[in-house]
């Protein structure tokens, strides 16, 4: 099979390839991430994702390269990472007793094709207003969308999801992995 490249440093995404024993290395370039404001939301998303992965496969273009990107959905608006402290406690207030939606789309270069998709998850928030303070004390809010990651300090702030918790910590690593086998069984 051809070499499997994570076209992300992103850290979470690298553990969740490492936790289901998926053999790949990390190669990722640095684009603009500006989005294209006329499509749907998920297609924007997917178009990020594959802007993403296409530098890392031309130089891999026999091999399998996965991009993706995350975003956090609040009443029509995309809410990015915290500029700040000030900011992150904004962003925690307004997602305080809400749902929310996030969504991961993945690209994936399998030498001439590719392969997009997008998942979505709802995320539930308890009021969190009396958290919020500590959980920004510790820094953990940082570098990530919505201010905060479900896998960690932030996991007492859900209610509920509806959907996969991967695609909230930034890679629906179960699709891929079917993707990937199916691949395999191609060959």
């Amino acid at each position: 099979m051809n070499k499997i490249i994570l076209a992300s440093t992103s850290p979470r995404r690298k553990e969740l390839l490492e936790r289901e024993g998926i053999d790949f290395i990390v190669d990722a370039s640095s684009i603009d991430e500006t989005m294209d404001e006329t499509l749907p939301i998920k297609e924007r998303l997917c178009q990020l994702s594959k802007d993403k992965a296409e530098p890392i496969h031309h130089k891999y273009p026999q091999d399998i390269v996965i991009g993706a990107d995350t975003i956090v959905y609040f009443q029509d608006c995309i809410i990015g990472k915290a500029k700040n402290r000030e900011d992150a406690y904004q962003t925690l207030m307004m997602l305080s007793n809400q749902k929310h939606i996030v969504y991961t789309a993945v690209a994936i270069y399998n030498g001439n094709s590719l392969h997009t998709f997008c998942e979505k998850t709802e995320v539930y928030f308890k009021d969190i207003s009396s958290m919020i303070d500590e959980y920004l004390d510790s820094g953990e809010w940082m570098g990530k969308a919505g201010s905060y990651g479900i896998q960690g300090k932030a996991s007492v702030f859900v209610e509920r999801i509806v959907g996969d918790k991967d695609t909230v910590i930034g890679l629906p690593v179960m699709r891929i992995k079917e993707f990937l086998d199916y691949l395999q069984g191609k060959s």
